[in-house]
Parts: structure tokens; C-alpha cells; sequence
């Protein structure tokens, strides 16, 4: 039997909230929660749409997502393949991707004029779970 090895920055995830939503102009952009929907559903092990609550479970790890209104949060994300999966959805519904306390993270070059001015200096660009988990490590 392996040992499980829990390294710092996993439990740092734990209780780490991450909030995807798209934006136009400066403000808050609407729509993209169908697509990433469409991403989660496969993998969405339990529900609770009174609450826009889905418990996700994908590869080595899940998390927990709230998702509506044009906007998600993750949190409880544990293991490294959900934020690969959590990147796919933010993409395919044109989101940014802003880890509490971290960068902005665009899901495509495109979005950085969209930003508030505040949020833009510093937007780095993810093209995968690795690129966004190497931003959350790095703060």
C-alpha cells in the first residue's frame, strides 16, 4: 500500500475558493454556466439544484461548485486533475478564472481588454490545470 503524501499547497486547496466568471467591458459579463455545465455533467457525482451546488469527482481529486447567474465558484478542490477540468470549463464558457488572492487568470488573451483596470496588469494567461495550480502556488 502507498503512503499518501499530502504536500503543503494541497492543503492550502482545501478550503481555497476560486471564482470563474466572464466579463465585458470592464463589468461583469453574463452567460458561459451551460457551457461549463456541459464540462462538470459527466463527472458530477451529486446535486443540490436548490442551492446550485454540484459535487464533482474527476481523476485523481473533486471539488465542490457553486454555479449560476453567469458565475462559479469552486472550493474543496482537491487532487490535480479537477483544475485541469475546471480550466476545460472556464474556456469553453469564456470565463476568467480568479483565485482568491492570486492573479487573474485568463482562459484565452482575448479577455484581457474585458477586465476592470485593476485586474488587468496583472492577468496571467492558463492554458491548463498546471498553469492555474503553478499560480495558486506561487502566491
Amino acid at each position: 500500500m502507498r503512503a499518501l503524501v499530502v504536500r503543503p499547497w494541497q492543503r492550502m486547496l482545501v478550503s481555497f475558493d476560486v471564482f470563474f466568471q466572464g466579463f465585458d467591458d470592464g463589468d461583469d459579463g453574463s452567460g458561459g454556466d451551460d457551457l461549463m455545465r456541459q464540462i462538470l455533467e459527466p463527472h458530477i457525482v451529486r446535486k443540490d439544484p436548490a442551492h446550485d451546488f454540484a459535487y464533482v469527482e474527476y481523476g485523481d481529486g473533486d471539488a465542490e461548485v457553486y454555479i449560476g447567474d453567469g458565475r462559479m465558484m469552486a472550493t474543496h478542490v482537491s487532487g490535480t486533475d479537477p483544475w485541469h477540468l475546471l480550466v476545460e470549463g472556464a474556456r469553453a464558457a469564456g470565463w476568467v478564472i480568479l483565485p482568491v488572492g492570486c492573479a487573474t487568470c485568463l482562459t484565452d488573451e482575448a479577455q484581457r481588454p474585458h477586465l476592470p483596470d485593476e485586474l488587468r496588469a496583472d492577468a496571467v494567461l492558463v492554458a491548463t490545470g498546471e498553469d492555474l495550480l503553478s499560480v495558486i502556488r506561487s502566491s
